[in-house]
């Protein structure tokens, strides 16, 4: 394997290029911190996003169609399954929790 810094020729099951010491291989090695970081915080957004979104809706739709009985209006409904929405995000990110311990 060819060092991409200094083209040096490494053996093909070499980690670090022997010459300069750059990572060839970076499954060995493992991640760095900020890329842990990184998709620690993309997993966080989407595991909210996606417990917002079936918190939104569900609660919509009980209010709306299983529920007809509640007296209530268009923007109390809304309101309310924003409410529902927060509380679904917050789900999502202890579900995220639970899953990486």
């Amino acid at each position: 394997m060819q060092c991409p810094v200094c083209n040096h020729l490494n053996s093909a099951t070499d980690v670090r290029c022997f010459q300069c010491r750059t990572t060839l291989i970076q499954e060995a090695v493992g991640h760095s911190d900020s890329y842990r970081k990184t998709t620690g915080a993309l997993d966080a957004r989407m595991y909210s996003g996606v417990g917002a979104f079936f918190g939104f809706f569900l609660v919509a739709a009980l209010l709306k169609f299983i529920l007809p009985g509640v007296n209530l209006g268009d923007g109390e409904i809304y309101t309310i399954s924003a409410v529902g929405a927060g509380i679904g995000g917050l789900i999502g990110r202890a579900l995220l929790r639970a899953r990486m311990k």
